[in-house]
């Protein structure tokens, strides 16, 4: 059995480590100061959105982290920048709690869309969105470092 929460600070470390382990499953390098930097300002609710953490007995095994963002075009936009399960947690039911809490959530805050991105080279995440509903809309994202 899974409990799906709004992470708390006591969760802190456990969501950084998700993280991170997300971000190198993508084949990119994690940069720890930039991951708790934005579990930081997520957890102090320091912008709007919803950071969420799925639970076992083996402690927090999911992760997602979203923000909320207004659109002229879209209206109120929730942009799922992390969302992620631990491996071993993987097909068990896990990840499809984690989003349906995410909708709960994001129908209570008004949201008008969801967005999230995922690399081409991801085809399970890809099948997970799409079986809960997703699409892909066919716009391309483009992006600058600037650091």
């Amino acid at each position: 059995m899974v409990l799906i929460e709004r992470a708390s600070p006591a969760d802190r470390d456990a969501v950084e480590r998700l993280i991170g382990a997300y971000i190198a499953s993508e084949g990119l390098r994690p940069k720890p100061d930039r991951i708790s930097w934005a579990v930081e300002q997520a957890i102090k609710n320091r912008f709007p959105g919803v950071l969420l953490v799925a639970k076992d007995k083996a402690g927090v095994v999911g992760v997602a982290l979203a923000v909320s963002s207004p659109s002229a075009e879209l209206g109120r936009v929730l942009t799922v920048n992390d969302f992620f399960v631990d491996p071993l947690h993987r097909k068990k039911g896990v990840g499809r709690a984690l989003a349906a809490r995410l909708l709960r959530e994001a129908k209570a805050m008004h949201v008008d869309r969801i967005d999230l991105e995922i690399l081409p080279t991801n085809r399970d995440a890809a099948a997970f969105w799409r079986k809960i509903g997703f699409a892909n809309t066919g716009r391309a994202v483009f992006t600058k470092e600037l650091s």
